[in-house]
This record gives structure tokens, sequence and C-alpha cells, in this order.
């Protein structure tokens, strides 16, 4: 935070494969796979108990891991396919906090119909399974160590044609079932109206959740060390819930010329359930050493509210040559705390967190013999619970284009200031860095 090096290096060995094979008229086979291993920095907050310090560390992070995939499709007809998909992930991360390993095994299967002349169906289901063994430290650990966890879904969306080609009704429902929290519908409905073939609109409603995460459930996070001696930590909740939103959007689509093209979308959202932070009774601790009392935190659902706004983007071509794509989103939050909450981070905290105002401005010009420049601006509006200021970024990129199967760019990012902070959560136990301004160069071969 005070433009010293971060120590926030990192380095990655990645490789992987993909292999795509007819089997035969109908069938087709995807067969893919990643390996990788490095290690990144990174600073965190250690706490010392005797003498009670809060003190930042620097840490080597390593992190190896690898996965496959194998899908198959299968054509019945023109009106009919299925997918079967599998997917295996090995993930190992030792730091900064707490060492990490898991096992991750997916199944998806989705099954594609035309039923008639106006309605397009498609259903599918998925199960995943993780498994994680934990090493935890005094900055981190999780309670238990080793975990084994579920989540079953199944889900259908039906596209209805209620004219041709200008009015359609999409319906459709998610039903998932955590291991955390049970079962969970969350159902949509939209419908979009083209008039021409030149303009769109289109309105929806949706039910969305977020399911617990490990970290909500079973944390157990040192946040700071207090004189007497005295601890406070986080611990997530055995009683944690989804939190819940109910969406109404309505957008428009239109392309007056050619040259331009306009998209405007507003929304409004209903947030229930959303997380909080609460406060527990503390207590002393007589088998720590040395003995101490211990202030605990934990994960609630106690902050409910809306969130409302609208995007809007522009592409214009304003020669042969050169686009130009300038684009605005607006976002308010209005949240509440429920009457028996007992929540300690405040609502002007969280949404002192979210930026109100973003906007950006993208331009790309074909220069010749295979040049090509791209230039793009960013605003992103203050985060004041944060103590994080507005700020505009400007990245560029000039490519060439040698022969049709390989370039070479050369990128700039960050080119006003010399460093930036994006992002400052006071629950991180990892320190944030500034963005610095760079430049890299990219040769990008196809074949």
């Amino acid at each position: 935070m005070n433009g010293q090096d971060a120590k926030d290096g990192w380095h990655l060995l990645h490789g992987g494969f993909r292999a795509d094979r007819k089997l035969s008229q109908k069938d087709s086979l995807t067969t893919q796979g990643d390996v990788y291993t490095g290690s990144e920095g990174a600073t965190i907050v250690h706490s010392i108990l005797s003498p009670p310090e809060n003190v930042n560390v620097e840490r080597l992070v390593t992190l190896s891991g690898g996965n496959i995939l194998g899908r198959w499709n299968h054509i019945f007809s023109s009106r009919h396919d299925t997918t079967l998909q599998f997917y295996f992930d090995e993930y190992h991360r030792g730091g900064p906090n707490a060492i990490d390993v898991r096992d991750t095994i997916d199944f998806d299967f989705q099954n594609h119909l035309v039923l008639g002349a106006r309605q397009d169906l498609i259903w599918g289901v998925a199960y995943r399974h993780t498994v994680d063994d934990t090493e935890g430290t005094i900055d981190e650990a999780f309670v238990p160590a080793d975990s084994s966890k579920y989540l079953f879904s199944l889900f259908v969306q039906d596209q209805i044609t209620l004219r041709p080609n200008r009015t359609y009704l999409y319906v459709g429902t998610k039903l998932e079932n955590s291991y955390f929290t049970g079962w969970d519908l969350q159902p949509s409905v939209h419908i979009a109206w083209t008039p021409s073939a030149h303009r769109t609109f289109w309105v929806g409603i949706s039910r969305s959740s977020r399911t617990p995460t490990r970290p909500d459930v079973n944390l157990d996070a040192a946040l700071a060390a207090l004189p007497g001696p005295a601890k406070v930590v986080l611990l997530g909740s055995p009683n944690a819930k989804s939190e819940h939103v109910v969406a109404y959007e309505a957008g428009y689509r239109a392309q007056p010329t050619t040259k331009l093209s306009i998209d405007f979308a507003a929304f409004l959202s209903t947030y229930s359930g959303l997380q909080s932070v609460d406060q527990l009774p503390s207590f002393f601790d007589s088998n720590s050493v040395p003995p101490l009392l211990v202030l605990p935190e934990s994960f609630g659902n106690d902050l409910h509210g809306t969130t409302d706004g609208f995007e809007a983007a522009v592409n214009w071509r304003a020669t042969e040559r050169w686009t130009l794509s300038p684009g605005y989103s607006l976002l308010q939050m209005h949240l509440h705390g429920d009457p028996n909450g007992d929540d300690r981070a405040s609502v002007s905290d969280t949404e002192g967190s979210i930026p109100r105002h973003q906007a950006q401005l993208r331009s790309h010009l074909e220069l010749w013999r295979g040049f090509a420049w791209d230039a793009t601006a960013y605003f992103v509006g203050r985060l004041p619970a944060q103590a994080v200021a507005s700020y505009t970024r400007l990245d560029t990129q000039l490519t060439w284009r040698f022969m049709e199967s390989a370039s070479l760019s050369i990128v700039g990012q960050n080119l006003l200031r010399d460093h930036h902070v994006e992002f400052n959560d006071a629950f991180q136990s990892v320190n944030s860095s500034q963005v610095k301004r760079s430049a890299y160069a990219k040769l990008t071969l196809l074949f």
C-alpha cells in the first residue's frame, strides 16, 4: 500500500492438450487436459500472541495440479442430440495461510430435443463430489481439517416460439441440492420481441442462489492480536444459509445503421439472506499458550435489500478501419440489516465496497500491412468504505500479423499512473497490493 515491493511476483509452468475425434457420423469425442506447477509471493498479516503483535510476513506459496476432461456427443437426428461429460481436477496449494489439497470429480449430462415447430427443449443433470485435506496454521484453519462434499443439480429450459422470427418465450428452472443447505429452486422466465430485423426488446425475471462454501461454514481465521492478551477471530457458521436474489431485467438492442449498434439494459434485484459478520460472546481460552481472551465473529445471513441500475454500450464503426466502443454502467445498492441480527459489518461498509460508476472506451484501428492498434480507457468509481479512490486506467496494444497463423504484440498496461489501488478488504489475510504500470511482448502461433 505504500509503494514498496509487494513481494507478490509469480511464475507458472503450464502445459495442456486437446484432441477432437469423430468416432462415427453421429458420435464425436473431445479429450483435453492440463498440468501446471509454480509459485507466487504474498504478504500476509501474521498475529503473534506473546507479546501481542500483528506483523507483515512474506510467504512463498507453492501451487500445482492438473485436470482431465472427456466429452462425448451423440446425434440421434437433426432434432435430437445428447452430451455426456466427465471432469477430474487435482489441486495443491501450499499457503499463504493454510495448506489445501483438493480432488474434484464432476459428471454432466445434457439432452437436447426439438419438439414440433415451436419448442426447443434442453434438460440435464449434474453431480460434483469434492474431497479436501487441509493443514491449518495460527492464522487460518478449517474445522474439521478434512471434508467430503457433494453437489447435485438438474435443469430444464424450453425456448417457445410464440411468433416465428418475432416473439420468443424462454422458460426454465434449475433445482440444486447442496451438502450444506439441501434443495434450492432457481426458476427463470424471459421473453424477447423482435419487431424488425434490427431491433429487439426483452424482459425477464429470475431467481438465483449462492450456496455456502467451505470457508463460510468451517473457517477459523485470526484477524488480529490485541493486548491482554486477546485475539479477534472470524469463524464459519454451521447454520450458514444460501443467499438469494430475484432479478428483474429489461433491455433493448438496435442497429440503426450498418455502422452503429446500441445495447441497453436496466435491472432491479432484491436480495435476502446476504452474508453478514456477527459478533459472538467472548470467552477465555485457558488451553492456549499463553491463555487469552477470544473475541469471536462469525458469518451470518442478516442483510437484505435491493440493487438497481443500468448498462449501456455502443459500437460505432467510425471509418472502414476505425471502430469505437464506449460503455457505461450505474449500480446503486440499498441494503438493510435484519432487525434481530447482530451484524457488525455495517451496511455502509458493504455498500461502500462496490463502485457506483464504471465506464470504458475501446478503440480498434486497422493500420497497414497487418498492423492493428488497440487502446482502452477504463474509469472505476471510488470505494469509500475501503478508502480506495476512483481511478482511470489506460491500456494499449500494437499487433503485427506477419503470417495468417502468427502474430506479434507489444502491450502496455496502466500507462497513466505508476501504480494504483483497486481493492482493500479489511477481512483479507493477504495484503492488497497496488497495480503497477507494465509492458510485455507476446508471440502467438496457431497450428
